[in-house]
C-alpha cells in the first residue's frame, strides 16, 4: 500500500500537465501513488497521462466522460489506497519536498491535517501567500467563512481515515467553492491540525481557462450553489449563530459580485446579510450608500443599476 495517494483531476491542460506530473516524479518521498483522472479531455491531456503511466507504474490513469472536478476527485477517492491524501490541481505543481515534509510532520505529531503556505504564480511575479491556519478549528472556520484563509484542498495533506470518518458531502454539479464546502466539513469534525511555515505548493494563476483562476464575475456567480450548501450545513449542525458574522462576510462578497450579473438576484440571496450596515466593509459613506440601495426595494434596485452602469463607463 502506498503511504500517500495524490489525486489529480485533469481536463484540457496539455500546456501545464507535464510540469505538474514532473513535480510528482521529483518528490523526495517515494512511497506514493498518483491517481490521474482524465475527465473527458478534448486535447492531448489523456494521452500525456498514459505516457507517464508507462514511465512509472505509480501513476494510475482513469479515463472517463466529463463529469467535473468534484466527480473526478470522488472517482479517485473511491480507489485511493494511501494512508494520506494529497490533492494537486493539474495546472499547478509542488515543491520536491512537499510530500516528505508534510507526512513527516503528520506522522511525528499524529495529525489529521497538515497545511502549508502557497506560491501564487502571477504574470509579473511569484507571490508568497501564507495559509493563515491555526491549531484551533473554531478559529479556522471563522477565517474560512470570512475569506481570510484559503478554502483550498491542495495546500493540505489529510489522513484518509479522518476523511472517511467525516463522510464528506459534495455536489458534483457545483463548480466553484467546492473546496471551501469540503474544508468546512473537515474542520467541523475537529481534526488535529499542523502547519509547515513555508510554501510548498505552486498555484498557477496563468491558466486563463481555470475556473478558480477566473476574474469573470459570471464564473464567480456560480459559487451560489456551494455557498448555499455551506449555509445549510451551518444550519444543520446548529452552528450558524456561532459563525453568523463570518458567514455574512462570505454572503456579502457573493452579493457584491452578483451585482454585476443580476441586481435582483444579488438582493434576494441571503437578504439578512445586507440588512446590517456593519457587514459592509467600506468607508462609512460608501457603506451607507450601499445599505440604502440594497434595502431600498425597487427604487434601490434602479439606483444600483444606474450606479453600476456609470461605473462600467
Amino acid at each position: 500500500m502506498p503511504l500517500i495517494s495524490v489525486i489529480i483531476p485533469i481536463y484540457n491542460v496539455e500546456t501545464y500537465i507535464r510540469k505538474c506530473l514532473d513535480s510528482i516524479l521529483a518528490q523526495t518521498h517515494k512511497d506514493w501513488e498518483a491517481i490521474l483522472v482524465d475527465d473527458g479531455s478534448l486535447d492531448n491531456s489523456g494521452a500525456i497521462c498514459d505516457e507517464y503511466a508507462t514511465i512509472d507504474k505509480r501513476f494510475k490513469v482513469i479515463h472517463q466522460k466529463n463529469g467535473g472536478v468534484v466527480n473526478a476527485r470522488n472517482k479517485a477517492l473511491s480507489v485511493a489506497k494511501g494512508e494520506f491524501l494529497a490533492f494537486v490541481d493539474s495546472d499547478d505543481y509542488i515543491a520536491p519536498t512537499m510530500l516528505e515534509d508534510m507526512v513527516a510532520l503528520a506522522t511525528k505529531e499524529q495529525l489529521d491535517i497538515v497545511w502549508c503556505d502557497i506560491y501564487v504564480i502571477l504574470k509579473e511575479q511569484i507571490r508568497y501567500t501564507s495559509t493563515n491556519a491555526d491549531e484551533s478549528n473554531e478559529i479556522n472556520i471563522k477565517r474560512l467563512l470570512s475569506l481570510s484563509i484559503p478554502g483550498y484542498l491542495p495546500n493540505k495533506i489529510i489522513r484518509k481515515s479522518f476523511w472517511d470518518k467525516c463522510a464528506i458531502i459534495t455536489d458534483e454539479k457545483a463548480v466553484i467553492f467546492e473546496d471551501c464546502y469540503i474544508s468546512l466539513q473537515l474542520l467541523h469534525n475537529n481534526p488535529k491540525n499542523g502547519k509547515i511555515n513555508k510554501a510548498l505548493y505552486y498555484y498557477n494563476r496563468l491558466n486563463e481557462n481555470s475556473a478558480t483562476n477566473s476574474n469573470n464575475r459570471a464564473i464567480i456567480g456560480k459559487s451560489i450553489d456551494n455557498i448555499t450548501h455551506i449555509y445549510n450545513y451551518l444550519i444543520g449542525t446548529d452552528t450558524i449563530n456561532k459563525y453568523y458574522k463570518e458567514f455574512c462576510t462570505m454572503a456579502m462578497w457573493l452579493k457584491f459580485n452578483l451585482l454585476y450579473i443580476n441586481v435582483k438576484k444579488a438582493r434576494d440571496i441571503f437578504p439578512f446579510a445586507h440588512r446590517n450596515i456593519n457587514n459592509y466593509k467600506f468607508r462609512l459613506i460608501t457603506s451607507i450608500f450601499y445599505w440604502l440601495v440594497f434595502n431600498g426595494g425597487i427604487i434601490g434596485e434602479s439606483i444600483l443599476r444606474l450606479h453600476l452602469n456609470y461605473k462600467s463607463q
